[in-house]
């Protein structure tokens, strides 16, 4: 896709900043496709809304705070007061002018634009609200404020562009599905010796989950299963969230890493047996795409939008049904499965971030 001259765009990356999962590295994605591929483009990040944070998307345009911010009697008062968040909208539509399309897709539902779209991740906010902080409750609950007040929806997956059109009882014309990629530096090759033994890990002898630890990803259910399949491999749990159902750091075998940075996660992925993904439901499972990128094996689960994403590519279990789990654990370890999954996880066709923003922009045109 080309350079568009036409259709003026602004992405709000704010969440990117608060978010350190899935939800942040799809929005830093799009961020970095549309930035390429529209020069009448701009992502935004809204400094007020998390001061002490540095933003760590590249390209964004980092709008301050108002000066008063800077001026502790006055910022008490007017805070106090709500100055700072009912003069938000008018101050970023002075900034950046009147887009043709603002995108809003974080933790402030303010901006003007000719239509304004939202980005619709999953359903559970809703259906299992128990699953969430107070944060991304109040976020969901502006998330569908907006789209009942005529705000387009712009889904990471057909399943979840389903999802909302039920939800929100929006018509297809409303909502969009742009998909996902992995970052480029995502790529197969040997894991770094390094990084291996950084985390006293051997090449092919761990399995490996990449994500947080809230309860929908079933991280207690995997590691029974882990624990029952009694193999010579360890299993890897590199996530930074660990609230929801009890998750004991003390279980043998198994390995919890925090922190881990895009060059570590690399040599992860590079170095598994295979990735266990055995959540109840993800909107799109970005998990997934990084490891097909990396040539590494796949078994998931079949919650939500993980067989979309899967496809042909990888191994696919009914969500919580252990002996299935178990049994393929072991065979995997055992090579009997190995081999075939590598082979079909190698031949998985991949998209970049440019092709998911070419999917923003055929949808943000289709509203105007």
């Amino acid at each position: 896709m080309g350079m568009d001259s036409i259709v003026k765009t602004i992405l709000d990356v704010t969440v990117c900043t608060h978010s350190r999962g899935g939800v942040g590295r799809w929005v830093r994605g799009l961020s970095n496709g549309l930035l390429q591929i529209n020069r009448n483009h701009l992502s935004i990040d809204i400094a007020e809304t998390h001061p002490a944070c540095i933003c760590t998307v590249p390209g964004a345009t980092v709008m301050p705070p108002p000066f008063w911010m800077k001026l502790p009697l006055l910022r008490r008062v007017l805070l106090q007061r709500g100055i700072l968040e009912s003069t938000r909208a008018a101050r970023i539509e002075k900034a950046t002018g009147i887009p043709d399309i603002i995108h809003l897709s974080g933790v402030q539902p303010e901006g003007t634009g000719r239509r304004r779209v939202v980005t619709f991740f999953d359903d559970t906010p809703w259906v299992s609200p128990e699953s969430h902080t107070k944060d991304t409750l109040l976020y969901a609950d502006r998330l569908k404020k907006l789209v009942d007040s005529g705000a387009a929806v712009l889904a990471i997956s057909g399943w979840a562009a389903s999802i909302a059109q039920n939800l929100f009882d929006i018509s297809p014309e409303r909502t969009g599905n742009a998909g996902g990629a992995a970052e480029d530096i995502f790529t197969p090759g040997e894991p770094g010796p390094e990084v291996l033994n950084k985390f006293k890990l051997e090449a092919d002898k761990y399995f490996l989950h990449a994500g947080s630890y809230v309860p929908r990803k079933n991280i207690p259910f995997l590691i029974r299963c882990f624990r029952e399949a009694d193999t010579d491999r360890k299993l890897v749990l590199a996530g930074a969230e660990k609230w929801g159902d009890p998750v004991s750091e003390n279980t043998a075998g198994v390995v919890f890493l925090k922190n881990v940075s895009d060059n570590e996660l690399l040599s992860l992925y590079r170095g598994a047996t295979a990735l266990l993904l055995p959540s109840s439901s993800e909107g799109l499972g970005l998990p997934v795409l990084e490891a097909y990128a990396c040539g590494t094996p796949v078994i998931s689960s079949d919650g939500g939008a993980l067989p979309e994403t899967v496809g042909k590519n990888g191994l696919i279990l009914p969500v919580l049904e252990k002996e299935p789990w178990v049994r393929s654990i072991r065979e995997m370890a055992a090579g009997v499965i190995s081999g075939s999954l590598r082979e079909k996880a190698e031949s998985a066709s991949r998209a970049i971030w440019k092709d998911v923003a070419g999917n923003a922009m055929n949808f943000y045109r289709s509203l105007l």
